[in-house]
């Protein structure tokens, strides 16, 4: 099963035009590939890494979980 976390994380950082290593780093990683494995849903994100990754890609957290459509009230 692919984990929506990933793919969502995955979806926001290439919209924001940033390489997983670039990514890695401004979270806290040393490496890539530790970001490949969480996109991948091969590895968990740890929950105290939430609120570093929302703000790094510039969303709320909520966003991690929920498509904008989702969240916009004007959908309803």
């Amino acid at each position: 099963m692919k984990d929506l976390l990933g793919s969502r994380i995955k979806q926001l950082r290439l919209k924001k035009g940033m390489t997983q290593d670039t990514f890695a780093r401004k979270i806290g990683y040393k490496h890539a590939g530790i970001i490949s494995e969480i996109e991948s849903g091969k590895k968990k994100l740890s929950s105290d890494k939430l609120p570093i990754v929302a703000n790094v890609l510039g969303v709320d957290i909520n966003a991690l979980f929920f498509e904008e459509k989702v969240l916009d009230p004007r959908t309803n």
